[in-house]
């Protein structure tokens, strides 16, 4: 699943785009992600180490299981946020084993390490209504960090485990529109600088 964006937003991805679907399910789940040495540790077959530069404050990771598309995902996440800047980690896990983890068809990134794969940013106006319902967006609204209005969000994935396991780092910069003209590239490269994946 990862984060499924708003599946009505973006595309309707197997599970991930960033957030998730008004979706059923339980707020408990597998650990896949868990806080660290100053950032958070994946817990599953792709073991990683994320970290972000300073100025960012960090989230307590929440766990659940949900379905996407039919699938049964566990799913783990959690955040570095600034007031106008997010950087969302997902660590899942396709309950089912049917390798619905695979990002395959996206090209790669390489970023923030070999194997990533993603698309370019993407924007989208979510109204309150939307944030209330959605939960990876309502997870945010709580956590401080206000998804209402132009959020830009650039996402790349990386699958393991036969395409069972996968992580998706999200990055997403509160915007002045979604006009092309207002892209926020130099604040996601700012992002991309800040955040360190290393394996372990």
């Amino acid at each position: 699943m990862s984060a499924r964006l708003l599946q009505v937003a973006l595309l309707s991805l197997t599970p991930t785009l960033f957030l998730t679907a008004p979706a059923a399910g339980s707020e408990d789940g597998a650990e896949y992600l868990v806080l660290g040495a100053r950032g958070y540790e994946t817990r599953h077959t792709l073991r990683f180490h994320f970290s972000a530069g300073d100025g960012w404050r960090m989230t307590e990771p929440a766990h659940r299981s949900a379905r996407f598309n039919d699938v049964p995902f566990e799913v783990s996440l959690s955040a570095f946020l600034r007031d106008d800047e997010a950087i969302m980690i997902h660590a899942e896990h396709v309950a089912d084993q049917s390798g619905a983890a695979n990002y395959d068809r996206f090209p790669a990134t390489d970023w923030p390490v070999g194997g990533f794969r993603g698309e370019q940013a993407q924007c989208h106006e979510f109204p309150a209504s939307v944030v209330a319902e959605e939960h990876d967006l309502a997870w945010l609204d709580r956590h401080g960090f206000s998804p209402v209005g132009a959020m830009w969000i650039e996402q790349h994935f990386l699958s393991g485990n036969n395409y069972n396991d996968e992580i998706v780092v999200s990055l997403i910069v509160r915007g002045e529109s979604c006009d092309d003209a207002d892209e926020p590239a130099q604040e996601f490269a700012r992002m991309r600088e800040s955040l360190s994946a290393n394996p372990r």
